[in-house]
């Protein structure tokens, strides 16, 4: 239990049936972040051949590739406190080609009892069609990318202009990208610079950091059917 909130997650059998019937995973988690209830369509993403396997965990007590890589157990806990916390809903990209062969979208929304308090949460995915990995940028790219920008300090703009200086390319190749010149983008980060009160690329990548921006992919860097970078 969390706080004051009631952490009792109770599914009925019909609802437990409709679930179980999705081609799609689908998952419910409690304040705790244990699993309550996962169809086979969720086990099997977490390469896992029983829901036992998954039930009353965590995700990092999950004996599953997908959440030993990256420390990705511990930032879908993180995750899952700002949607029952602030009761919102969260929508991530996934990219982790060591553990599953596709980019997938997870959908994360407060689940609430019949007395309206939100008691855990229920999460979904769908898988998302990319026609060449090779097209993603280069380096460390975070494996679990924010489709709902984090907060309002930077502009939807901002985000499409650090978004590849943030994933290391420089003013050069992230002028490239977003067809501008590399003076223009270097300017344009100064003026982030300014915004957030630092001088320097590293200082500025830690603020970012720190408010989960560097996550946060850019709404027009995707497309309904497929990424485009």
């Amino acid at each position: 239990m969390i706080g004051n909130k009631v952490s009792e997650v109770k599914l009925s059998n019909s609802m437990i049936s409709l679930l179980d019937q999705f081609t799609d995973p689908y998952g419910i988690k409690d304040l705790d972040s244990r699993y309550v209830y996962v169809n086979m369509a969720a086990v099997s993403l977490f390469g896992l051949k029983s829901q036992s396997d998954v039930i009353g965990k965590l995700d990092i007590e999950i004996k599953s590739r997908l959440t030993e890589i990256d420390d990705l157990g511990l930032e879908f806990v993180r995750q899952d406190r700002k949607v029952t916390d602030h009761e919102s809903k969260l929508a991530t990209l996934e990219i982790h080609p060591l553990a599953v062969d596709y980019p997938y979208i997870v959908n994360k929304i407060p689940y609430y009892n019949d007395d309206n308090e939100c008691v855990g949460l229920c999460l979904y995915s769908k898988n998302l069609e990319v026609y060449s990995l090779n097209d993603f940028v280069k380096g460390h790219m975070p494996g679990s990318l924010l489709l709902n920008k984090p907060d309002y300090f930077f502009t939807e703009r901002n985000c499409e202009i650090m978004f590849f200086r943030l994933q290391g390319l420089t003013n050069k190749e992230t002028a490239e990208r977003i067809n501008l010149s590399p003076r223009t983008v270097e300017s344009y980060m100064q003026m982030l610079y300014e915004k957030v009160g630092v001088n320097h690329f590293d200082d500025f990548k830690n603020f970012c950091i720190s408010r989960d921006y560097h996550r946060y992919l850019p709404k027009r860097f995707i497309h309904t059917d497929h990424l485009e970078f």
